[in-house]
């Protein structure tokens, strides 16, 4: 018996798509934090999936539109975070719900910090424009819902729930996400008692 034929042949591990295409973006992630997006090749990320580069195709056209796909992955990730916060609107206290959302979101970026560090890192395309306007979008608009309920409960008081909303927003996650991309880690409680403050300034009858 020959030493081919002696030696079994290792089955061919087929798993769904969307599997497939999980494994590659987790996959791309841990490589572009170990790499730089730039240096990352698509060979580098499909040795560290386990597949070959056929498969990477199967499922992505370029490195680009990878790197979209984990932008809008990430996009997804912080709506879903922030939106059961509004779902408790007007059900609790006002000020209580607001602490625990400023509270949510710093710790939410924290936690983050190397895909929050990836993003920012990555250059803009039109393809990642559109995910980001959008996430921007869905965001302020939660936003300016909860300040207006406020007001009209008499707990807030804001010229423009919409302009008080977008200038917060980009106040408290411009400052998280300038510090994370350079590498820095805001020590957490003086950032969330700094947040909170200007919140409440911001909010306050």
């Amino acid at each position: 018996m020959s030493v081919r034929e002696a030696t079994p042949k290792r089955k061919r591990v087929v798993k769904p798509p969307q599997e497939r295409r999980r494994e590659l973006l987790d996959a791309a992630v841990r490589v572009f934090a170990r790499r730089g997006v730039a240096d990352a090749t698509i060979g580098d990320i499909t040795a560290e999936a386990g597949v070959g580069k056929g498969s990477f195709y199967l499922h992505f056209a370029s490195k680009e539109e990878l790197l979209a796909a984990i932008r809008a992955g990430f996009v997804d990730e912080i709506v879903a975070h922030a939106s059961p916060f509004f779902e408790r609107v007007g059900q609790e206290d006002w000020w209580e719900l607001t602490d625990a959302f400023v509270g949510g979101w710093v710790d939410f970026a924290l936690d983050h910090a190397e895909m929050v560090r990836l993003v920012m890192q990555q250059a803009i395309t039109p393809d990642t424009q559109d995910v980001l306007v959008e996430c921007e979008r869905k965001l302020r608009e939660m936003m300016a819902l909860a300040i207006q309920a406020g007001v009209e409960a008499g707990a807030f008081r804001v010229i423009d729930p919409e302009l008080t909303a977008s200038m917060l927003h980009h106040a408290i996650e411009g400052s998280l996400q300038g510090a994370l991309a350079f590498g820095e880690t805001p020590d957490r409680d003086r950032f969330l008692a700094a947040a909170r403050d200007l919140v409440h300034r911001a909010l306050a009858p």
